[in-house]
């Protein structure tokens, strides 16, 4: 899933926050501090601070295609690179940390 980070002409930066809600480890924006379910139909949605209510839709994909491809098309990108699997994993990881039934813990 990819979402957009721009809103009112500012760029939004995020983190990971610490807390978990509905199994789903919550994001904070930088900027306000607020936090964001981010698997809220098809989009973010603020859940708390000043931007509460707030939503931030997701974009479509970009299309899958070699890697040089990609380099020749998008030059001035940062390519990240990871498999599905390991992505796939890496959230299923969160979700069975998360199964204790520690549905609060705090930032960290």
């Amino acid at each position: 899933m990819v979402h957009g980070r721009e809103k009112d002409g500012l760029l939004d930066e995020f983190g990971v926050s610490g807390y978990v809600y509905k199994n789903i480890f919550l994001i904070y924006d930088r900027r306000t501090e607020s936090l964001w379910y981010p698997l809220d139909d098809h989009q973010w949605t603020a859940i708390s601070g000043i931007r509460k209510g707030e939503t931030l839709p997701f974009i479509q994909e970009p299309p899958i295609m070699p890697l040089g491809e990609w380099r020749g098309q998008h030059p001035d990108t940062t390519v990240l690179l990871g498999s599905r699997k390991e992505i796939e994993a890496a959230h299923s990881a969160a979700e069975s940390t998360s199964a204790d039934g520690n549905s609060d813990a705090g930032p960290g």
